[in-house]
């Protein structure tokens, strides 16, 4: 069945198939799933949206996972349509529900990027914390052989861009003298 794989994006994938352990296997989708619909990520705005010094931040986030969705999910995926690697040669090796959108660009990933970077700068403190999970998620997508890693290369470099786009346009928000 892998004879014919010629590209370096399945070459990657199939090496991963051949690392998996049931523990890994377990945390990889834990990981995934506190990416999906930037759960994780709102989790981290809400309490932050919610105190006059941290909304900024909050916001920042907010703004960053709607531009990173919108550029990803609705824009460039709709145009592109490239089929999941999943849906394909390594549909034996999925370890989640079949996703049913299409693969480029790793929406998880732009969202996961778009996030550590607007809290580069806003919330610096947060910004390690937020890339390493950021980098967890984008790595999971490759690991349960959603997407193929252009995908999450492209997404993360989007997710850097909407991540930078986010911050002033949540600093042009006039509420962070609100007290809750």
């Amino acid at each position: 069945m892998f004879e014919r794989i010629q590209s370096w994006d399945d070459r990657i994938l199939l090496k991963l198939t051949t690392k998996r352990t049931p523990a890994l296997n377990r945390f990889m989708v834990i990981i995934t799933y506190a990416g999906n619909s930037g759960v994780v990520w709102f989790a981290m705005a809400l309490p932050m949206l919610l105190m006059n010094d941290f909304r900024l931040g909050g916001f920042s986030i907010v703004f960053a996972m709607f531009f990173g969705w919108l550029v990803s999910e609705v824009t460039i995926k709709n145009i592109v349509r490239r089929v999941r690697p999943c849906k394909k040669e390594f549909e034996e090796y999925l370890l989640i529900k079949n996703p049913p959108q299409y693969s480029f660009p790793s929406g998880h990933s732009a969202t996961s990027f778009a996030v550590s970077t607007a809290l580069l700068f806003t919330c610096q403190y947060l910004f390690v914390p937020a890339l390493i999970l950021a980098a967890l998620i984008a790595f999971s997508r490759l690991y349960l052989t959603v997407h193929y890693p252009t995908d999450v290369i492209v997404g993360a470099l989007l997710g850097v861009l909407c991540g930078i786009a986010a911050v002033p346009v949540a600093s042009s928000i006039p509420v962070f003298d609100l007290k809750f």
